[in-house]
């Protein structure tokens, strides 16, 4: 077995201090998914309900109330509320997640392979930017990832096959679920399955108790929705949980419906600078499916983490880019194994100086560091061309936030008066973060011309706040005076 080298986890803490918690201090939620969040945790905080979550005045079934009571605590005890959410709702878990893949990927092959990929997951940019973002996705694939870590680690005898480490394997995939929804348990039951069935060795599912697993978690969610059911309300609660949220978005959604090839496409962006290695593997891999018992155990893991889950996602009706979060780990695998595998040949030269010139910094950083030769030290230059830029970009939040985000249209709020806003509803969410704005306050209107006559009707001290691209259509309103506007928002004033 491998060791662990503790420099290489300080070497990885270091990137978490010097980016992720630079950007969680400074950057101000945004307005559609955070600070609603924080709207639904005040209705949490004031019904005195842990089951059953509310928006203002409407159920909110979307999503399991774990990641709400963990927002809960640190709105109720601590005034820095949204950066302690975000640091231990997202970026302690991403640390986490990185730190178990150095771990298991070193024991399973070498120290350097571990930390090529938990460095390389620590840096794909998608993934960074979700570490420091108010959602469950990444506590979400944390537990994927406990579980799946334990599941690795009994199956190739690094840990021993005890109760205790059964139960944290089943506990995990329940609390994925009890995070954000079915696809916490069925992303890592399909790793699970398919990969014992490519072993041809699903007999292994009795030494892991997988029967008695599988019932503890369906115990453990049947007990949830038998809480909601005794609820007020709980029964409708629990019908839109069924129809609308979980058989809803995976038949037949509302919103972010997408053709099946959508998440193909789109992982070009998600995973990049490692598409690229990427797509080639797969189609290096996939070419040579049918010498798949050949494969080393890692690239099997590999190629289960990233296709299984992916075939399952695009099946889906709904889909968004964040969906993709728990299959990162195996896409990011699936690379460095095909890079390892082609690194001394033409082909993994050429691949990376591409990769290298698209990023250019790799360029001056190979001619400085002399590396020409050792392929591993070259490719570490991505990873560390990703940290310089985004250290870099981490001290631009100050402007970023001055000229993209509502922080600097709030700060002009300083009384209790009317706001209007025109076809930005999502406007209402700011009590969730600002309190000194209520949401009865508010009155969004949808139509241009119903927004001017009410404006023009109403003579008392109010605001209006929009989105900067319609700003001129406010130009003739009588004594309603452009206070500031960025980017993305305006606000007027009139006195």
């Amino acid at each position: 077995m491998q060791k662990i080298s503790y420099k290489n986890i300080f070497k990885i803490l270091f990137i978490y201090l010097i980016i992720y918690i630079p950007i969680a201090l400074t950057r101000f939620p945004d307005i559609r998914n955070e600070i609603k969040y924080y709207a639904i945790t005040d209705n949490l905080i004031k019904s005195r309900e842990f089951f059953i979550l509310k928006y203002f005045s409407e159920l909110y079934p979307d999503k399991p109330p774990l990641y709400f009571w963990l927002i809960r605590f640190f709105k109720e005890n601590f005034e820095n509320f949204n950066f302690l959410s975000i640091v231990f709702g997202s970026i302690i878990p991403s640390f986490i997640i990185v730190i178990l893949m150095y771990h298991l990927f070193a024991k399973l092959k070498s120290e350097k392979f571990g930390f090529l990929v938990a460095i390389s997951l620590a840096t794909t940019p998608f993934f960074m930017g979700i570490s420091v973002f108010l959602r469950m996705d990444m506590l979400m694939n944390l537990f994927i990832t406990i579980s799946l870590y334990y599941f690795f680690s009994i199956y190739f005898n690094l840990i021993k096959n005890s109760w205790i480490n059964k139960v944290i394997l089943y506990l995990s995939i329940f609390l994925g679920i009890f995070t954000k929804g079915i696809a916490g348990g069925m992303v890592p039951l399909s790793i699970i399955l398919i990969f014992l069935i490519l072993e041809k060795d699903l007999s292994y599912l009795k030494r892991i108790n997988f029967l008695t697993g599988l019932g503890f978690i369906i115990i453990c969610a049947l007990t949830w929705f038998l809480t909601i059911y005794l609820q007020p309300e709980g029964k409708e609660y629990l019908a839109l949980m069924f129809k609308q949220e979980t058989v809803g978005r995976i038949v037949k959604a509302k919103t972010h419906i997408k053709p099946f090839y959508f998440y193909f496409v789109r992982l070009s962006f998600l995973i990049f600078p490692y598409s690229l290695f990427w797509y080639c593997g797969i189609f290096h891999y996939l070419k040579d499916i049918k010498n798949y018992r050949s494969w080393n155990c890692l690239e099997k893991i590999s190629i289960i983490w990233s296709i299984v889950p992916l075939i399952l996602f695009s099946l889906a009706s709904g889909k968004l880019d964040i969906y993709m979060l728990p299959l990162f780990t195996g896409m990011i695998l699936l690379s460095l194994n095909f890079f390892i595998k082609i690194k001394n040949k033409k082909i993994g030269k050429v691949l990376l100086k591409i990769l290298s010139t698209i990023l250019i910094v790799p360029l001056f950083l190979n001619k400085i560091l002399k590396n020409r030769v050792n392929q591993y030290r070259r490719f570490l230059t991505i990873p560390l061309s990703i940290i310089i830029i985004f250290g870099i970009l981490a001290q631009g939040m100050g402007t970023f936030n001055r000229y993209f985000t509502l922080k600097p249209v709030v700060a002009q709020i300083q009384d209790n008066r009317k706001i209007y806003t025109y076809r930005f509803e999502d406007f209402k969410n700011i009590e969730g973060i600002e309190p000194k704005i209520k949401d009865s306050n508010i009155t969004n209107i949808q139509e241009l011309e119903e927004i001017k006559e009410v404006l023009n009707r109403d003579n008392s001290k109010n605001y209006l706040v929009i989105k900067s691209k319609y700003n001129d259509k406010f130009s003739d309103i009588e004594n309603l005076k452009l206070k500031f506007t960025n980017n993305s928002y305006s606000i007027f004033k009139r006195e």
